[in-house]
């Protein structure tokens, strides 16, 4: 299956999955997704307000000057007349008659001409008869939203913004997604835990990092296992799993040690994809376990595993969240990057001045050039030329 191809069917096995929602309260409703459209409780603003401090003014100067208006007071009962101002707070109830707002810094108090005199207000020397002009720094009633009006889609990330309009529109709870579980199968009798490896031996990869990876993506690990290459360890670690996704590393290629297949087919499982014209990670798989739900298939390679994880697996883990599939962004190359093969290539980058840059040491059995990028670039068959724009992967760290 072609990259894009196999982009656009793993967000499309995701969203077919089944979905749970739960009601949580706003402090705990960031970074989760939004499972129904949010309307606004009230119009925004509910009041006619002040955006400055300074003075409602009515008619032409010099104003005479009333009782002060502060945030938190109730709107006033009279009508400001022609030739009075009132200080007003930001925030404030304007009172009606109010021609504008004078801000504090263009304003000027004349001392009244006798003892007890109530001083009165002019504008400033450096202030053009022009401010304020009718309405000015006054925030309408529903300049913003009106009530009832819809302010968030189902299915976006809620981000601080939003949970901060949530509030402000009346919200004190929100309806999002419950977060799926995840399990996690390392495989591999060859990778050790901890300490230096051996003649023959890898260092675990994984487990440092996908569950803080998993977590930040929504979704909740609910298990994380070690397993030798073996096919009924295997068989029965998939078989015992009630995750809602398991996630595999290693074991997906065709290799004498390679039993996931065999482990699938032995479950009636159905391989949804079974490769991707991708370097590196062409190995992955994509399988509907026979209850229903999905494994993914990550090479063993550090950086094959991650590329996928990142290209494909963050597209399905959206999809089971219900939220769209995220567009791939773009990038200048500095310079011509080849690719000879028949597949998408992805490539880790470091932006300079100039544009990309490929980073050295991109093995699919490297780390040290995706650790040093910015980006990974999508490199289509037969290469890509400067300064053409490429596509570029957004990665979830």
């Amino acid at each position: 299956m072609e990259w894009l191809e196999a982009r656009a069917a793993v967000h499309r096995a995701g969203a077919e999955m089944p979905r749970a929602t739960e009601m949580v309260a706003l402090p705990d409703a960031v970074g989760r997704t939004l499972a129904g459209a949010v309307h606004s409780l009230t119009a925004l603003p509910s009041f006619a307000s002040s955006a400055m401090d300074g003075w409602a003014v009515s008619g032409d100067e010099p104003w005479i000057l009333g009782e002060p208006i502060l945030a938190g007071d109730p709107p006033p009962t009279t009508v400001l007349a022609a030739g009075t101002a009132r200080p007003i707070a930001t925030g404030a109830c304007v009172p009606a008659g109010t021609h504008g707002i004078l801000r504090t810094e263009n304003g000027e108090l004349v001392p009244g001409s006798a003892a007890g005199t109530v001083p009165t207000l002019i504008r400033s020397a450096h202030t053009g008869a022009h401010e304020p002009a009718r309405g000015e720094h006054v925030r309408a009633r529903g300049e913003e939203c009106g009530l009832d009006e819809r302010m968030l889609e189902p299915g976006c990330l809620l981000t601080v913004p939003r949970v901060a309009l949530a509030a402000v529109t009346g919200h004190d709870t929100l309806t999002v997604t419950t977060e799926p579980t995840v399990e996690l199968l390392l495989l591999g009798t060859e990778v050790i835990e901890s300490g230096i490896p051996g003649p023959g031996q890898v260092r675990d990869a994984y487990s440092p990092e996908f569950p803080a990876l998993l977590s930040g993506l929504g979704v909740r690990l609910s298990a994380l296992r070690r397993l030798p290459d073996d096919l009924d360890l295997t068989i029965d670690a998939i078989r015992s799993s009630t995750a809602a996704l398991v996630i595999s590393t290693g074991g997906s290629a065709r290799g004498p040690a390679d039993h996931l297949r065999a482990a699938l087919s032995a479950l009636g499982a159905t391989v949804l994809i079974d490769g991707v014209r991708m370097r590196p990670g062409h190995p992955v798989m994509l399988a509907r376990l026979a209850d229903g739900r999905l494994m993914l298939c990550l090479p063993g390679n550090p950086l094959a595993a991650m590329l996928v994880l990142a290209s494909l697996g963050v597209p399905l883990i959206d999809g089971m969240l219900g939220r769209p599939l995220v567009p791939l962004g773009r990038v200048t190359l500095a310079h011509d990057i080849a690719n000879l093969s028949g597949s998408t290539r992805l490539v880790a980058y470091r932006l300079t001045d100039d544009g990309a840059v490929p980073t050295a040491r991109q093995g699919s059995g490297m780390l040290r050039g995706l650790a040093e990028a910015d980006g990974v670039a999508v490199v289509p068959a037969g290469g890509a030329c400067s300064p053409e724009p490429v596509a570029t992967i957004p990665l979830p760290w």
